[in-house]
Parts: structure tokens; sequence; C-alpha cells
């Protein structure tokens, strides 16, 4: 497929089914948007190209001035790039430190702010949208002003463009989950899928009060938001970030689709709303539908934080650090002649081959224990027509393999104080000197 301008390959994303297994929720037929296929990898590919589009011939002599913290950014950034120009973000909500160093690598010029508030307060001299204002003011006819939380281009693309495709993948939608940021993605589709599916339930995730998940906010932060309109929500379901995560994952695991935290917040919302809600039996299968919004590879520092158990891989303790070892197996050096007369035992060393060169029993065999051992954690490589008897150099790691072998159904047994105690006893055992 051949494109003049990357910028048209923003859209058409596909629509993805998510199988059953996943889910494990009765009567529902679940689809998942794959906005992440955009080709600066979110979204707000769309937003960014709907906002800016009518003032593109501006860019040859004004920059872009937004407040975001990630996406809208990049995208705002992209774009601006090929057309010779740049953006300056302006924002306090940089949390996470995969957005910086991309905004950075991309070009774009960034203000951060100390501002305690997330949402827009004219009385915090650190508010970003104060400072925007100054900016403007400070360098008049400068900048073209995206302002992504009141714009309503960021509505009318996703009804023009996101909300026409789902019209033409599916005979019907039932509910639309997806997470509340400027929510101007979640507002476009919406109405347009409501002119054909009037009882379309819209449910927005928010994250929880005290917690953060990237590209979406918390129902205390909403009010501020130009394009929110509560009244266009069926439900607004609360997701932690660190059950985001763990639903991502399994989004992951289970689909191959390289997605997000927020896209595993509206995952966890769409189990929580039909855990609580299931379709009866005598229903219609219902169709839900929720937005895959950006990739995960934007996001390690913050997933690892909330889930560090998915990057240590849980290696199972060896055999020998679990194995309890049997006192039967031991046989003192002042009765190992007789004992070896009486039983003819294959000899086995378990010393590194070095000292076993330089010195070893007569008739032994050498087989390291770092290398018997893996070989032990499985099977008994040695023959049952005659027991064995292991030494090493002070005996605890001969008991070991003799209480390993053992426990594999052979008969085995261990010099009591290995090498060094038949050395300082007396040579019951010859031995042959290098």
């Amino acid at each position: 497929m051949l494109v003049n301008s990357i910028t048209e390959l923003i859209g058409n994303t596909p629509l993805l089914k998510i199988p059953s297994t996943l889910h494990g929720l009765p009567k529902v037929q679940l689809y998942v948007k794959l906005e992440m296929f955009n080709p600066w990898g979110s979204v707000k590919d769309r937003t960014a190209l709907g906002m800016i589009s009518p003032h593109l011939e501006e860019l040859s002599h004004k920059k872009i001035l937004e407040s975001s913290s990630g996406n809208t950014a990049k995208a705002l950034q992209m774009i601006a790039s090929i057309h010779g120009s740049s953006l300056k973000t302006i924002t306090n909500r940089i949390k996470v430190s995969e957005a910086r160093d991309i905004l950075q690598l991309l070009g774009a010029t960034i203000e951060e702010l100390p501002g305690v508030s997330n949402c827009y307060d004219p009385n915090d001299p650190n508010d970003p949208f104060v400072y925007i204002e100054r900016e403007q003011f400070a360098h008049p006819g400068e900048y073209i002003y995206t302002n992504q939380y009141f714009n309503k281009a960021n509505r009318d693309i996703h009804y023009e463009t996101t909300g026409l495709e789902l019209l033409n993948d599916l005979p019907r939608i039932d509910y639309l989950f997806g997470g509340l940021g400027t929510t101007g993605s979640l507002l476009g589709i919406t109405e347009r899928v409501k002119e054909r599916d009037p009882d379309l339930a819209t449910i927005g995730i928010v994250a929880a009060s005290d917690d953060f998940i990237p590209g979406i906010r918390n129902m205390d932060e909403m009010l501020e938001v130009g394009l929110f309109e509560r009244d266009l929500y069926a439900d607004i379901k609360t997701v932690d970030s660190r059950t985001a995560v763990l639903w991502m994952h399994t989004l992951i695991k289970k689909t191959g689709v390289l997605t997000g935290p927020t896209t595993g917040a509206a995952l966890a919302g769409v189990i929580q709303h039909f855990k609580e809600h299931p379709v009866a039996e005598s229903a219609e299968d219902v169709h839900v539908v929720f937005i895959a919004c950006d990739r995960v590879e934007w996001y390690m520092s913050y997933i690892k934080a909330r889930a560090p158990e998915l990057f240590t891989k849980q290696i199972e303790k060896p055999w020998y650090e679990k194995i309890t070892p049997n006192p039967l197996v031991s046989i003192a050096v002042s009765d190992l002649s007789d004992w070896c007369q009486k039983h003819q035992p294959l000899i086995v060393d378990l010393r590194r081959s070095q000292s076993f060169k330089r010195m070893k029993i007569s008739e032994s065999l050498n087989f390291p224990f770092d290398e018997l051992a893996a070989v032990l954690a499985y099977t008994n490589p040695f023959p049952s027509d005659k027991p064995l008897l292991f030494v090493c150099p002070v005996g605890e790691k001969s008991e070991l393999a003799a209480s390993q072998v053992r426990g594999l159904g052979g008969d085995a047994y261990s010099v009591a104080g290995g090498f060094a105690a038949w050395q300082a006893e007396a040579p019951i055992l010859k031995s042959n000197h290098e």
C-alpha cells in the first residue's frame, strides 16, 4: 500500500474479537478497537490530526501549544515536525519517564510545572492553563493553541472516523467502554453510534481518587474537562492501577495485543460491569466494544512499579536446595574399608576434575557435582547392579547426591566427612598421586 504521508495511515484500525475464554462472561460478544495501530501508537493520533488539520498552513510560521503529558503531545509533535514546526507542551502531569523521553527524542519543548492540582485552578500560580495564557500573551501570534480539553474537533474526529468504522464493522453495538481523559473519543463515538443504535450504553472508566492510570483521570478531575458530559454515560466505573496492569497483561498474553494500562483499565471495567450486571440467560447476546488506547512500550517503568512480579522470572529452587538429607546414607571412614570389600560399590568422586587429577581414589569415577546435579534433577544415570558410593571434599554434596539417588529408587551412600576425612584418618582406600 503506497501512501504519500504518514498521516494517511491514521484511522481504519482493526476491530478484534476477544475469545470468551479470556473474559468468561456469558452472553457477551466482546471486541476491542485497536487504536494502538495508528502510526504513532495511540487513539490520540486521530485527536491530534483533527485538531491541527484546519491549521496546517500556519505551521510554516507558527508552533503548536498544548497541555499534554503524553500521547496527544507525541502525535502533535510528529505532525508539527513533518510540517517544519514543533510543539511546546506545558504540563504538570508527566508521571511516566518514558513519556518524557519520547517527547524529548521527537524534539518537543516540555515545560514541567510543580502545580499541586491536576485540574484547572486559576488560583494556583503553577496551573498549566495559567502558564499557557501567559505564554500566549508573551508571544502573540506565535502559537496555535489546540486546547484538547475544550476543543470540539477532539469530539468531531471520532464522530467522523472512529464511530463510523465501528458502525461498518458490527451490525449492532450495545455497550461501549473506554477511559475518560479529555473524553473526546467516547463523546464522538457515542454520538455517532447512537444515531443507529439509540440504546447504546456508554460506560466510562476513571482511576481511583488516590491513584494514577496514564491517559485517564479520576472522578474529581472530570468536572474540569470541558468536553465531559456526565449524562452521556450509563455508568462510570473506578479501576485501580494494579488491576489495570494485570488485566492489560492478561490481554497481552491471551491475544497478543501489545496494549497499555489504560486498555487494561477498560477491560477491567467490562469485567466489573458484567459481573455486577450479568446478561439474562433468556436475552440475546450483547455486543460490547472497548478501546485499546495505546501501546505497552511507553509504560515499562510504570508497570514495573505496580506489578514487579511480571518482570522477575520465578525460578524454582534446584533439588539440592529443597531435599532433606537421609542420615542413613552416610558411612564413617572407620567403617569404609570393610564396607567396600563387602559391597564392591561404584565410587563416584564429585570433586572438580582438577582435584580429581591430582589425587583420586582407586577405580573411582569422576562426575563433578555441578554437572551431576543437572542430571539428577530428572533421573539416576548410574547402573543399578551395584551400590553407589559418593565422595566430595567434606561430605555435604555427596550426602545430597546419595539422598537424591535413593529418592529416585537407587542404592547410594556417602563418605561421611568426605575426601578430607579419608585423608586425615588413614589411607583405608588406596589413592593415586599423579
